[in-house]
Parts: C-alpha cells; sequence; structure tokens
C-alpha cells in the first residue's frame, strides 16, 4: 500500500518512471482504482460513491492517458493478470491447501507488477529491478502482518 503522504508518493512516482508524467499519472490511476475496488469489496459504507469514481476512473480517466495509450497492447494484458490474481488471491484466503493460502497473501499485492512494468518500459530493466526494490521497502517493508493475520479479515 502506498503512503498517505501525497508529496511522497508523487515523488516516488515520478521516481519510478523517470519523471514521465503521464506514466507517474498512469500509476496514480491504478492505485486508486486498486484501493477503490478494495474498498467496495470490503466495506459496505460508500458503496455507491465508490463505485461512481471506479467507474469514472477505469472508464474515462485511464483510457485517455497518454502512457496508457502508447503501451496499451502491453498494458492491458499485464493488468488483466493483475486482476485475475486478486480475485484468486481473495478465493485462496479460505481455501484448505496452505501453499494456495501462500500464494494467495503474495498475489494480493499483484497491483506493484504493473509498477514493474512502467519502470520496465521507461527506463529499461536495471531500473526496474530498483524501482521493484523501491517500492518494496516504500510499500511493504514495514508491514509484519502474516498469512494467518491476512485471513483472518
Amino acid at each position: 500500500m502506498l503512503p498517505n503522504e501525497p508529496e511522497a508518493v508523487r515523488a516516488a512516482l515520478l521516481r519510478w518512471t523517470c519523471g514521465d508524467v503521464a506514466a507517474a499519472d498512469f500509476l496514480s490511476e491504478i492505485a486508486e482504482v486498486a484501493r477503490l475496488a478494495d474498498d467496495i469489496v470490503d466495506d459496505d459504507e460508500n458503496r455507491q460513491r465508490n463505485m461512481a469514481w471506479l467507474l469514472v476512473r477505469t472508464l474515462t480517466v485511464l483510457p485517455l492517458n497518454p502512457f496508457f495509450i502508447r503501451h496499451a497492447a502491453t498494458l492491458a494484458p499485464l493488468i488483466n493478470n493483475v486482476i485475475v490474481q486478486w480475485q484468486l488471491s481473495d478465493e485462496w484466503r479460505s481455501s484448505r491447501d496452505a501453499l494456495k493460502r501462500q500464494f494467495g497473501f503474495v498475489m494480493r499485492e499483484a497491483v506493484g507488477s504493473i509498477v514493474t512494468a512502467v519502470a520496465a518500459i521507461v527506463g529499461g530493466y536495471d531500473h526496474a529491478k530498483t524501482t521493484t526494490e523501491d517500492f518494496f521497502e516504500l510499500c511493504h517493508a514495514g508491514s509484519r502482518e502474516t498469512v494467518e493475520d491476512w485471513m483472518k479479515d
């Protein structure tokens, strides 16, 4: 999860996208879409508003983003993969198979692979690797949540 400090998030997005504003805006929208989808699934409060915001972002904002337009053929299958992993992670949370639960715990964060892909597009392999490490430090390193904690949610 991205931190709550907008300035820090924007700085990270621009760092990860080598200063490409359209790419940073794309990642920002993807983060909002993921947050809204999670809120809709997890929270009854503001469901109608959140669904409207989700639809606006996915149907009117993202399709007009210049970075997405330029790289849609690459990004669309990746986004589809992230959605599949997000859905399966929720299904596998309650699986009797411990391995599925472990994979589900990791797959729920698949949206981070979009950050890696964008970094690779704008800056190549080495930049993508550095960005993925930076993303982990910023978004996950401080968490001590376990598979068991996640299963209780």
